[in-house]
Parts: structure tokens; C-alpha cells; sequence
């Protein structure tokens, strides 16, 4: 009986020794490679433009408060599948003709896939209306069609410096928190009723990061994605400013010089940064998040298998049929898109049929899943997707490809509200967005459990 139990604590000490040198062994070998390059521009407006986001500004920008960039990453060969393409701009729409300019620019030289290039908007508040350009005329419009040819060049310009600077790299990512988000749909009786702080209501403070290194491990790059809107400073602000976003990249290339930072926003489409008001504000913003990044970075970050396979579908959600005309014009007055659409109709113009919804994926092996949502996406779609899907591995952006509305979740449309009224399920429905079956939510859920691979799927329930 001593010699049996000799044995096996001999053989237990050995399989320990084993596995610890298997695990010293594994971690000490090279991460596997791929090509990476990073590229970043300016694109600050060299004059006065029109500023996105707020009515209430009526006149041009007045000065500069802080320089806009745009930054890509490229990941992979021109071989097999083609790069993959993740571009961040400090905008707060890029059209979508004119994202589909630069794509068709780079396609001439490069074999870019669609589905291989995400262009991911930051959506800040003090920078031009690009999105306003069609309905401006005179010097207004002058000045900002004079920015779009920029930007579409300098963003044409700084995808293929990243194309071009690809050597051996490696990929790491993890997940931390900041906390500056918060909800801001203040509520009584369970109906909306304004805009505020809601300690109680939900928000995603996570913060995904993902490491890009050299064959050396130098750190090439650090992207990072945050559910919260560039919101920092208000309809009383006149300068263009990148709002946190920006800040938070000056501080994290500022903490590791020679890396470029780049920041994707999630589903944050129900959350202002709190407090606000100050550029100050967006410095401590930008701050608190670089520390976060810091302490992260200075700790093991899980390697990134780097096949890259992406997937896109376009969801096709048709158009309801319209109320009478006094029903709509009645519906417009708390509507954008509503009307958008009514006047379409005064003027004779036929009602579009349907409209189109963009959804992506990029999922590394099974390290790391990707999702990439058009327009402005609230929480709930990204907390039900984390338990739904394998949250401990997902990555969840909006604002990509397309910025033209809100994506109310099920929950906002019981509440009601500004998002509501200006959501795609009350274009669609020509402000009954309570009419559209099955819901967006679930349709778009549906969708990214069908782009996902099953590993990724298999996790939870809803």
C-alpha cells in the first residue's frame, strides 16, 4: 500500500512538473503572424464648416478646440481571402457614398472585399455635418463639399499607407471597464420623459482591447471599442473637437509613443458621458480610459488566432403602409425620419420599398468574434447578444458603415421617446414603430447568430 501510494504521488508530481513546463513552453513560444500595418491622418477642417449633431447650431464652426484623425489597421495578405480593413474616423456620419468611394479607390489597386472593410465612425458631436452637406446651400454647402473631397482622399490616402507599411505582426486582445457612460432616457411610470444621468438604467462599461504588435513585440497598435456617445460637449459648443474619442487617443499614444491608438464606439446609442459640458470633460474622459488601457497593456493579453474569416449580410426591412396624411403629418412633428419621408411624399417622390440594414462579422479562429452594426445601436443589443452568444469572446461595435438613425431595442419601444421617434423601426413604419413584426431587435439578433460560427453561438440563451 506505501509503495502504491508512493507511486502515484510520484506519478502526480511528475504529470504537474509536465503540464507547468508544457505551459512555460507554450507561452514562450512566437505568436503566430500575420501582416499588420497602421497608418493615421489628420483630418481636422482647414476653415469654418457646419457642425453635426445638435439643431440648435444654426451658424459655421468657429475655430479649432482639438485636431480630428483617422487611423487604419490592416490585417492579412493579398493572397487567399485579401487584407481586412478597419478604419476609425472622427466623424459623426461618413455617407455612405462616400465610404463606398474610398472602398472603390482602394479596390482599383488593392483585392479589398466588402466584407473586409469596416469603416467605423466615432460619431462626435463637434465636427462637420457631412451628413447635412445635400440640404445646405450657398458657402455652407461650399465649405463642406470642400471637406468631403479632403476627407475622401486623406481617408483613401491613409488605407493605403497602412496597406503599404504590412510586415509580420501578431495579435492579443482583453477586456477591462471605464465607467464614464451612463444611460441617459430618465423615465417616470416607465415612459420616457427626457434626458439625464440614470445611475440605475442599463449601460456596458466594458472596454475590449486589442493589441497589435511586430514580429519583435513592439506594439504597432491599440484598438479599443466603447459604448458611449461622443457627447462631451453640447449644442453650446462652436469648435471642432474630436470629444473623447480624440482625447482618449492622444492619451494612450502619448503613454506608448510610437503606437497609434484607434477607438470604435459599441451600442452606446442611450448613453452620454457623464459629466459633460467642457472640453476639460473630454480629457478626463480620454484620460480615465488611457489609464484603463495602461493597466491593461501592462498585463498578459490572450493571443489572437489570425485567420481572419469575414461575413456580411444586408437584412432588407420593408416599408409599412402609410397612415392618412393627417395621422402622418401629426407623426412627423417627433420624427426626423418621419419627416424626411413626408416630404418626400408632398413632393411627389414614391415611397422607397424597403430599407437596408448592415451587419458584419470578423471572427479570429475561436479567439475573438467581431460584430459590426450599422447606425446608432442601443445597449440592450449588445448586453442580450453577450448573453446569448459567448460574451467572454465578443466584440461588438455600431456606428459602422452607416450613421442614420437609432436602433431601438424591444424595451425602448414600451418606453417611448427621442431614440423611439428617430429610430429606423419608426421610419420603416412611418412612426409606429411598435407595428414592425418581427421586431428589429430580433431580426437583427437573429442575423448575427447566423453570421457567427457555431463555436460562438452555442453559449447561452436569450
Amino acid at each position: 500500500m506505501f509503495c502504491q501510494k508512493s507511486l502515484q504521488c510520484s506519478m502526480g508530481m511528475v504529470l504537474a512538473w509536465a503540464a507547468a513546463f508544457t505551459s512555460r513552453w507554450a507561452a514562450a513560444q512566437p505568436a503566430e503572424t500575420v501582416p499588420v500595418g497602421v497608418a493615421k491622418v489628420d483630418i481636422t477642417p482647414v476653415g469654418p464648416v457646419r457642425m453635426y449633431g445638435y439643431g440648435s447650431r444654426t451658424t459655421e464652426s468657429e475655430g479649432i478646440a482639438g485636431r480630428l484623425k483617422a487611423a487604419a489597421l490592416a490585417i492579412g495578405s493579398d493572397t487567399g481571402e485579401g487584407p481586412a480593413m478597419l478604419l476609425t474616423v472622427d466623424c459623426g456620419a461618413v455617407p455612405t457614398a462616400m465610404r463606398d468611394e474610398v472602398l472603390r479607390r482602394v479596390q482599383a489597386k488593392v483585392a479589398l472585399k466588402p466584407e473586409r472593410f469596416m469603416l467605423c465612425n466615432s460619431h462626435n458631436h463637434s465636427g462637420p455635418d457631412l451628413a447635412g452637406m445635400e440640404g445646405m446651400i450657398g458657402t455652407e454647402h461650399e465649405h463642406l463639399a470642400r471637406y468631403a473631397k479632403m476627407l475622401t482622399d486623406r481617408l483613401e490616402q491613409v488605407v493605403l499607407q497602412a496597406l503599404a507599411s504590412r510586415q509580420p505582426g501578431s495579435l492579443a486582445w482583453t477586456t477591462g471597464s471605464t465607467g464614464f457612460a451612463a444611460n441617459r432616457r430618465v423615465l417616470k411610470d416607465g415612459k420616457w420623459v427626457g434626458f439625464g444621468a440614470v445611475p440605475e438604467a442599463p449601460v456596458d462599461h466594458s472596454l475590449p482591447l486589442l493589441r497589435v504588435s511586430d514580429a519583435q513585440g513592439k506594439m504597432l497598435a491599440v484598438v479599443v471599442n466603447y459604448a458611449c456617445h461622443n457627447t462631451t460637449l453640447r449644442g453650446d459648443f462652436k469648435g471642432i473637437h474630436g470629444d473623447w474619442a480624440a482625447c482618449a487617443q492622444q492619451c494612450i499614444e502619448a503613454d506608448h509613443p510610437g503606437a497609434v491608438a484607434m477607438v470604435t464606439v459599441g451600442c452606446g446609442a442611450d448613453a452620454d458621458p457623464c459629466p459633460h459640458g467642457t472640453v476639460a470633460l473630454c480629457e478626463q474622459h480620454g484620460r480615465a480610459l488611457a489609464d484603463e488601457v495602461k493597466r491593461l497593456l501592462a498585463n498578459p493579453l490572450k493571443p489572437v488566432t489570425p485567420t481572419l474569416t469575414a461575413r456580411m449580410t444586408m437584412l432588407s426591412i420593408p416599408f409599412d403602409w402609410p397612415p392618412p396624411m393627417e395621422e402622418l403629418q401629426r407623426r412627423a412633428k417627433n420624427s426626423y425620419p418621419v419627416s424626411r419621408l413626408l416630404k418626400d411624399i408632398q413632393s411627389g417622390e414614391k415611397p422607397p420599398a424597403d430599407r437596408k440594414y448592415q451587419i458584419a462579422t470578423w471572427t479570429f479562429g475561436n479567439d475573438l468574434a467581431m460584430v459590426f452594426l450599422s447606425d446608432e445601436v442601443v445597449v440592450d443589443y449588445a448586453l442580450r447578444m453577450k448573453r446569448q452568444f459567448d460574451g467572454s469572446r465578443l466584440w461588438i461595435s455600431a456606428y459602422s458603415n452607416r450613421v442614420a438613425g437609432y436602433v431601438a431595442s424591444d424595451r425602448l419601444l414600451k418606453e417611448g421617446g427621442y431614440e423611439v421617434d428617430n429610430s429606423l423601426s419608426a421610419a420603416v413604419s412611418y412612426g409606429r414603430p411598435d407595428w414592425l413584426t418581427p421586431t428589429l431587435e430580433e431580426r437583427i439578433v437573429r442575423s448575427v447568430g447566423s453570421l457567427l460560427p457555431e463555436s460562438f453561438r452555442a453559449h447561452g440563451k436569450n
